[in-house]
């Protein structure tokens, strides 16, 4: 029995979303040094279509990394992308911004923002 316990734990822990790996694969492509990334926190807020019926998302990424001068970075960024043919697409200008600190409706206003700047629906 505590070995079925066991595994079972084992196999919801590695139930992470895959969404959420994404977006920090994603960043770690703009990072200096990507293999000092940690992921903190992680959460899909918005998903829909694009024209095309492309999956897209804007997940919010909360993790710490080294820059180029071997100090410590706390980050938040929103990312946003797309999957067509089984691989993630994002766009350098506005597929990566800040957080906003303030929440509620300003952080609502720059999902907006975002979502017509990736154009997705």
């Amino acid at each position: 029995m505590r070995k079925i316990a066991l595994c079972l734990a084992l196999f919801l822990s590695a139930c992470g979303s895959s969404e959420v790996d994404d977006a920090s694969d994603i960043i770690k492509q703009t990072l200096k040094k990507p293999k000092s990334f940690a992921l903190k926190t992680g959460e899909v807020i918005w998903q829909g279509k694009l024209a095309g019926q492309q999956n897209a998302f804007i997940v919010k990424i909360k993790y710490t990394a080294m820059n180029g001068l071997d100090e410590t970075i706390d980050e938040c960024k929103y990312v946003a992308f797309y999957t067509k043919d089984g691989s993630n697409h994002w766009q350098e200008n506005g597929g990566l911004e800040n957080c906003i600190a303030a929440g509620g409706k300003e952080e609502e206003n720059a999902l907006v923002m975002l979502r017509k700047i990736n154009s997705f629906k």
